[in-house]
Formats: C-alpha cells, structure tokens, sequence
C-alpha cells in the first residue's frame, strides 16, 4: 500500500508540475509585448545561404539568425515595451557548409560579404606596409619567422616543420585552422582537418593590370613576395572604389556574418 500511494503522490508531482507549466505557458503566449515580439520577428530573422560546391572547391555559407521570441521577451520584460535592440537570437546554421566538407577547397568567399582577402608571401617590407596602412591580411609564415606580436593574421605554410608550428600558433591562441594549400602540403592538411584554400588570383608586379580589371567581391589575391608596394596599392585603390572591405582571411571564408552585413539586412 506505501508503494502505491508513493506513487499516487509521484503521478500527482508530476501532473501538477505539468499543469503549472502550460499555465505558465499559456500566459506567456498571451502577453501582449510576447505577441508583439511573435508579430514582428520576421523581419529581423535573415536565412542562412547554404555553401555552393562545384567539383573540389566551395564557396563557404552564411550563417542566419532567427528571432528567440522567449529570451527577447525577458530581455525586454522591464522595460515592458518592444525595442530592437533588446532582441534575441538563435544562430540558423546552413544544410551545407564548410565545416562537413573540409576534404573541398575553398578558392574564394561568400560574395554576400561585400569583403576580399589578401595572402602575402613572406616579405618583411610588404608586411610592413599593410601594418603601416591599416590594411589586414594573412600572411605564410615558417616556424623561423614566426611572431607572437605581428599584427596580421599567421597561417601555417612549413611542411618541414608543421607540428612545431601549430604548436607555436596554439600556444598563443592563433592559430586560424587554415592552410594555403600545394602539392607539398595538401595531404598534411587534409591529414589535420584544416580549411583547404588555394587561389588563381596571383598579384606581382606583372599581373597589377589584369587584376585591377577583374575585382570582385569574395576574392582571395596571393600576394607573391618582392611585389612592389606602390602597385599593390593600385589594388587595393581599385577595391576601396568598388566599395568593397579587406578583411583577413580567416573572417572571409568564416560563415558568420559581419556585423555590417547584418546591419544592412534588418529593417
């Protein structure tokens, strides 16, 4: 008889506990600022663009938001009136993405992002100028020039001495994850399960002309070492008229949305 009737007393918890929850539930979905939130989250919510994949090489996704109507309405219960601002968001993860196909690579970014990378040989006077210009980019470093303190993003491009390598960038917490990929490395990439990328767009001082003709946005440029700088502004000029942003290469080929491009979605 005890065991039954700690049973009765269970079954009585849990339909009480059940009851109070649809109550709750069911007041919540009533008030009228968490109607308001439901009424107007289709306009801030932006759908995520699936990763394009042609053969070998993709194109990375874009992630979307969607609007978390509950946490925005507790975000906003004091203040008891709707405000923008005060909205919260679940992140709505593309069907296809970089993330399930590392095996592919990645020859240039999401046009979306209105953005374009630069990856430089090592040369210490063409990393000095983008430091002294402000301009960000991605430079191949060996395990003997690596730098803790340099101010551009470092990629990792020593076959010989890779481990060492990634032991350094994980040391100091930057390592991108990425490889600029050739017959030497590509195995060993793949082997560590690092982004693939590999570009056609090769800027030296003979190729200045053809590419400041043909300047798109998502466009990854190799910058070969011994380049001189004044042409290299001569793209960068080009892309700056275009209205288009330098971004490392690590925010070009991420599929989370830069918070301009976000900015210029919503309403």
């Amino acid at each position: 008889m005890k065991h039954f009737r700690n049973l009765g007393i269970l079954a009585i918890a849990v339909f009480s506990f059940f009851y109070t929850e649809k109550i709750a539930e069911y007041t919540l979905k009533n008030n009228e600022l968490y109607k308001t939130i439901e009424n107007e989250k289709s306009k801030y919510n932006i759908k995520s663009i699936s990763a394009e994949v042609n053969g070998e090489y993709i194109v990375p996704g874009l992630n979307g938001i969607t609007v978390n109507v509950k946490d925005s309405y507790y975000n906003m219960k004091d203040i008891d009136t709707f405000n923008e601002y005060y909205l919260k968001y679940d992140i709505d993860y593309p069907k296809e993405s970089i993330e399930n196909n590392l095996d592919k690579i990645i020859n240039k970014g999401n046009k979306e992002k209105n953005s374009i990378s630069f990856i430089l040989e090592y040369d210490e006077s063409i990393i000095q100028y983008f430091i002294n210009n402000g301009y960000e980019a991605s430079v191949l470093i060996q395990k003997e020039n690596f730098n803790k303190d340099l101010k551009l993003e470092q990629i990792n491009f020593d076959y010989t001495n890779y481990n060492d390598l990634e032991t350094l960038l994980n040391r100091h917490t930057i390592n991108t994850d990425i490889c600029y990929i050739n017959d030497n490395n590509i195995e060993l990439c793949k082997k560590n399960n690092k982004y693939l990328v590999q570009t056609d767009k090769i800027i030296n001082d003979s190729t200045i002309i053809k590419i400041k003709q043909n300047i798109n946005s998502g466009d990854i440029y190799l910058v070969k070492k011994n380049t001189a700088p004044k042409n290299i502004q001569i793209i960068i000029n080009s892309i700056l008229y275009r209205d288009l942003d330098i971004v490392s290469l690590s925010k070009l080929i991420s599929e989370e949305r830069l918070s301009k491009l976000i900015s210029e979605e919503r309403p």
